[in-house]
């Protein structure tokens, strides 16, 4: 995909955001970022108890970078249908050259804002299913 392909697919997803909303019966709310370091995310998630992501969703704002990175690594996270351990196995840099560093330039944080919030939303669900007795 070239550069202006890449730049059109982020700018749809900033124009058409997937999986955008609140998710009702999330487990987990998860908050990340701040409107100063380029936008603010919530992931919601809902897991089936065995390592699986049987709900996610988010909300934010900000620019065109954190919020088209968002919703690009949610719909690949629900469309390739991966576990919790792949989503914490998920390179960042594999979203960055996806989206493209040449598009990206310095502002890496706002491309990874999502990714980050999903993993602590993961992180947060293991841990209390642990503290639950299960998984």
């Amino acid at each position: 995909m070239d550069r202006k392909d890449r730049v059109a697919r982020l700018v749809d997803h900033v124009g058409n955001p997937r999986h955008k909303g609140v998710l009702d019966g999330a487990q987990v709310v998860m908050p990340g970022g701040s409107p100063e370091c380029g936008g603010s995310v919530t992931v919601y998630l809902r897991g089936d108890g065995n390592g699986r992501i049987e709900g996610l969703s988010w909300t934010g704002q900000g620019d065109t970078i954190s919020m088209g990175a968002t919703s690009m690594i949610l719909e690949r996270v629900l469309g390739e249908d991966l576990t919790m351990d792949e989503v914490l196995a998920f390179d960042y840099d594999v979203l960055l050259q996806e989206i493209g560093h040449d598009i990206i330039g310095n502002r890496t944080r706002h491309a990874t804002l999502g990714l980050s919030t999903l993993k602590n939303a993961v992180r947060k669900y293991l841990r209390e299913r642990l503290r639950l007795g299960g998984v």
